[in-house]
């Protein structure tokens, strides 16, 4: 089915896009690893999986809003005469963009326990304005890397 060759189209588009992402951020060419900083153990996603998140979120966004957001990939008809129930390309997408929702808010509720945790060891520490302005800039681990030196 030309769909497929379609989706794999528009996914590879996207990979690209995640790849410009890597080059703009401070995560650059790295694997995806695991940093340990005290107790806690941080997940850095690397290079790869801003690839893959890139051609999902452009599989996401043409397959609602594409040309075949409407045609049936499992189960009904796509002949407009016959009223039926199936599984669209429009619906999949949409469930998948609500998955990725949902992942972002748990990775925000991550970064709030982060930076939970950066305040607390940065109060109880000596004041620093260096620090300070550092923790202003800095992502939730590396806040909590700043504060805890």
């Amino acid at each position: 089915m030309i769909l497929w060759k379609y989706m794999a189209i528009i996914f590879v588009s996207g990979a690209v896009g995640g790849i410009v992402n890597a080059l703009m951020t401070d995560n650059g060419f790295t694997l995806p690893r695991t940093e340990a900083q005290g107790k806690i153990n941080i997940i850095r996603p690397g290079f790869l999986v801003n690839i893959f998140i890139g051609g999902v979120a452009a599989l996401v966004s043409w397959g609602l809003y594409g040309p075949f957001a409407a045609v049936f990939i499992i189960g009904g008809t796509n002949d407009p005469g016959i009223t039926s129930t199936g599984l669209s390309l429009s619906s999949l997408v949409g469930a998948l963009l609500v998955g990725i929702g949902g992942a972002r808010w748990l990775t925000n509720e991550v970064d709030k326990k982060l930076l939970r945790a950066a305040a607390s060891q940065a109060a109880s520490g000596e004041p620093s304005d260096q620090k300070a302005l550092q923790i202003s800039t800095a992502s939730p681990a590396e806040a909590l890397k700043i504060s805890a030196q």
